[in-house]
């Protein structure tokens, strides 16, 4: 299941810079937004997207439990919400294996 989590982490990571950067994009189009408030979503984008990097990282090597989690609540941020819901869900099932209680699985 951390394989899983991991990946979903991706998605919603990769969704956070999609979805960011197309909604940006259309403001900026529109007149919506000041430059300054575009550079300020952009790097808030990037950082969730870097956060769910990290915590996919950490699911994958099933080290840093916090950070897992983390990553998979910045996921959860991202536009699709559902990749990184479901990655909480996963990573909190199988806790125990990053703390060397549960069976692990090899890759």
């Amino acid at each position: 299941m951390r394989i899983t989590a991991g990946v979903l982490m991706i998605v919603g990571g990769l969704g956070a810079m999609i979805g960011a950067s197309t909604a940006v994009g259309v403001m900026f189009v529109f007149g919506g937004l000041s430059i300054v408030l575009i550079a300020i979503l952009t790097v808030l984008a990037l950082a969730l997207m870097v956060m769910s990097f990290v915590g996919a990282y950490c699911a994958f090597r099933r080290r840093h439990f916090v950070l897992a989690i983390v990553g998979a609540a910045c996921a959860a941020m991202a536009v699709p919400f559902l990749p990184g819901i479901l990655a909480i869900i996963f990573l909190v099932l199988t806790e125990g294996e990053f703390y060397g209680r549960g069976p692990k699985e090899t890759v």
